[in-house]
């Protein structure tokens, strides 16, 4: 497999600069998610990497090879698209060797690579099918197996999941863990949906307004997070804020709190107390194994508090009054950067 490395890369639309400055260093056999809002950036930086798009300035390497000037089709990588693009006169089979025979490969090696391809992922019985014959998840599958018997260095996927329902996403994602496993390839997936990133990526990359807002494992992100993007948009639901001025919030710093402007603290790490913030519920949300209560402070300040489903009975107009957990609590500053004690 190989090594995927962006030097200082920017992009731009005439006056528009849709990526800033992006640095990343992919590991072999490495799993990294591009995570963000629409319109960060994400998948441009995907379409650079695949030549799909040219690189404004900066360096793309990929095995330690500069591929800024090399056709798509000379860079040894396979796109997976948000679209399955599967011919629908072809059968699955054919869709998945078109891309070998029209590239010359011998048919003897054709048949061979795409059989372990639909062995590994589970489509034996469907190569005589058309498109049309398959579900949503099947044929997201000859997607990647049309990208798998290529035999790529690396592995792009743009948005794959986005076209599936939430069952089948859920499906998914599993299969595509354990096709990382079994593959053992260098894998990027482009998202906008953090589930999907911290599910899948041994590392993720956030990114907000084609900017690289952090980088690391999803653990580190959650628990580490850079600065206050990339705490609301990591976990779900998103992180609690509360500013330095509202009701005893400087009490739960225990720390010089001058360079302080806002708390945070994470829906799941807000305990009942005697002595905190008191808010009142406006809404109650019974999602089976956990319930969400969302509390609205004096000065309209809205936050959420996750709990065991089975342990609240919280109801509208409730009184609670709430504090960090120990240890949970996060200080950002007025740059919105995370401040450490």
């Amino acid at each position: 497999m190989a090594t995927v490395s962006l030097r200082n890369v920017y992009k731009s639309f005439g006056d528009v600069k849709v990526i800033n400055d992006a640095s990343i260093d992919i590991a072999d056999r490495e799993f990294v998610a591009l995570v963000g809002p629409s319109g960060c950036g994400k998948s441009t930086l995907l379409r650079m990497i695949a030549g799909l798009e040219k690189v404004t300035s900066g360096e793309i390497e990929i095995d330690g090879r500069v591929v800024n000037d090399v056709v798509p089709s000379d860079r040894h990588v396979a796109m997976v698209f948000q679209s399955y693009a599967l011919y629908p006169h072809m059968t699955v089979r054919q869709n998945m060797s078109f891309g070998l025979e029209v590239t010359g490969h011998p048919k003897s090696e054709i048949g061979p690579k795409v059989d372990k391809a639909a062995q590994t992922l589970r489509l034996e019985g469907l190569l005589d099918r058309k498109p049309k014959q398959l579900s949503g998840g099947e044929r997201q599958r000859v997607a990647i197996g049309r990208a798998i018997v290529r035999d790529p260095r690396v592995f792009l996927f743009d948005e794959p999941l986005s076209n599936l329902d939430a069952e089948l996403r859920v499906q998914m994602r599993v299969e595509l863990a354990l096709l990382h496993q079994e593959l053992n390839a260098t894998m990027i997936y482009v998202t906008h949906d953090q589930i999907e990133a911290m599910t899948l990526a041994d590392e993720i990359v956030v990114l907000h307004g084609g900017v690289i807002e952090q980088i690391g494992r999803p653990m580190e992100l959650y628990n580490r997070p850079a600065n206050e993007f990339v705490a609301g948009f990591i976990g779900s639901p998103r992180m609690n804020m509360f500013n330095i001025g509202t009701a005893r919030a400087a009490r739960w710093e225990g720390a010089d709190a001058t360079d302080v402007v806002r708390f945070g603290v994470r829906p799941e790490h807000l305990v009942r107390s005697n002595s905190g913030l008191e808010g009142r519920v406006y809404y109650v949300e019974h999602l089976g194994g956990q319930t969400l209560t969302h509390l609205k402070l004096d000065d309209g300040t809205n936050y959420t508090l996750v709990e065991p489903g089975e342990s609240t009975n919280n109801s509208q107009g409730d009184a609670l009054t709430l504090s960090p957990a120990p240890g949970c609590l996060h200080a950002f500053g007025s740059d919105g950067r995370a401040i450490r004690a």
